[in-house]
C-alpha cells in the first residue's frame, strides 16, 4: 500500500469511527473490532484510535462511568451484572476494578430493595414460597449477589403489607 492509499485508509477509518461513535458510545475495544471487521488494517486502526483518544473523542473511562450509571439507575443492575457488561464491552481491567470498587454494598442493597418492593406488591396474590422464589430469581438475574437477595427477602418478609411503598 503506498502512502496516498494509506493516508486515504486512515482518513476513512477516522470517518467511520466518528460515525460509529455518533450512533452509540463504544469502548476502544468495541470500536477496534468494528473497524477491523470493516476491513481496515490493524496498523491503521491503531493509529486512528490513538488519534481519537488524544482528541478526547474516545475515552474508555468516561464510557465505563456512563455505562455503570445507566445500568445502576435505569436497569437497577447489581454489581455482578455491571461487572459482566463492562467486561463484555471490552473496558480495560483497571477501569473495571476502579468502578466496581466504588460501588458500595449499602447502595447495592438499597437498589435491590427498591426493585424488590416494586415487584413484591404486584405478586401479593401468589403463595408466599412462590412469591419469594420469583423475587429471589429476579434479583439474581439482575446481577445481585445471593446474599443481597437473601437479605432483601428477609427484610420484605418482616415488613407489614404496604410498607415501603
Amino acid at each position: 500500500m503506498d502512502v496516498t492509499q494509506e493516508a486515504e485508509q486512515y482518513k476513512q477509518a477516522l470517518i467511520t469511527s466518528l460515525r460509529l461513535l455518533s450512533a452509540s458510545p463504544k469502548s476502544g475495544t468495541e470500536l477496534r473490532k468494528k473497524l477491523v471487521s470493516k476491513g481496515f488494517a490493524d496498523a491503521i486502526v491503531t493509529r486512528a484510535l490513538k488519534e481519537l483518544a488524544e482528541q478526547g473523542v474516545l475515552d474508555d473511562s468516561a464510557y465505563a462511568k456512563d455505562l455503570v450509571a445507566r445500568l445502576t439507575q435505569s436497569g437497577a443492575a447489581g454489581k455482578n451484572r455491571v461487572a459482566f457488561e463492562l467486561k463484555r464491552r471490552g473496558v480495560p481491567q483497571a477501569i473495571r476494578d476502579e468502578l466496581l470498587g466504588s460501588m458500595t454494598p449499602e447502595d447495592e442493597r438499597a437498589r435491590a430493595l427498591e426493585q424488590a418492593r416494586l415487584k413484591w406488591a404486584g405478586w401479593g396474590n401468589l403463595e408466599p414460597r412462590k412469591r419469594e422464589k420469583r423475587l429471589y430469581d429476579l434479583l439474581i438475574r439482575k446481577g445481585y449477589d445471593f446474599q443481597v437477595a437473601q437479605d432483601v427477602l428477609m427484610r420484605l418478609d418482616k415488613e407489614p403489607p404496604g410498607d415501603g411503598m
